[in-house]
């Protein structure tokens, strides 16, 4: 059984090692010039602490284990999904997307949707499009991270 909640600060550790293995497999995709570890502040247990406070932060739970996460940042027109995650072992099964029409059909059926996610990592554009994301807008290289970002949006229908 799935179920999405609210991640609690105790959730952190678990959150933090479930990110880590879900952007593991990103590095072989990356240029071998560029900064290998995973999106910024992912690595960091404190970081998801932080997000938890300031953000919408949900744990996907799977038979009683922490396999996921999203996090959702509220803007006055829009939603971003600033980030969504999934523990290697659970990926390929259609997990990610329900975790993803799940965590947004908790607000407004009216909503729209925006996020940024990095122009080598193809596995996520595939996922996103395939969930009704559409990409429009490419950043040039970040000079600190070595990669650019593609936007993408979801428009909410209606």
């Amino acid at each position: 059984m799935m179920v999405i909640e609210k991640a609690k600060e105790s959730d952190a550790r678990l959150l933090h090692a479930v990110a880590i293995s879900a952007f593991e497999d990103d590095r072989k995709f990356k240029p071998s010039n560029v900064r290998q570890e995973g999106p910024p502040g992912h690595d960091s247990i404190e970081t998801h602490r932080e997000w938890m406070r300031a953000h919408d932060y949900f744990k996907c739970v799977l038979n009683g284990n922490i396999v996921g996460g999203c996090i959702v940042k509220g803007h006055v027109d829009y939603y971003e999904l600033f980030g969504i995650f999934l523990h290697k072992d659970y990926m390929g099964k259609g997990i990610g997307s329900r975790l993803l029409r799940e965590v947004m059909g908790l607000y407004p059926e009216s909503s729209h949707w925006s996020l940024e996610t990095p122009d080598y990592a193809h596995r996520n554009h595939r996922f996103y499009e395939s969930n009704g994301f559409i990409a429009h807008e490419r950043s040039a290289p970040d000079q600190d991270l070595g990669y650019g970002f593609v936007k993408y949006r979801y428009l909410a229908k209606g």
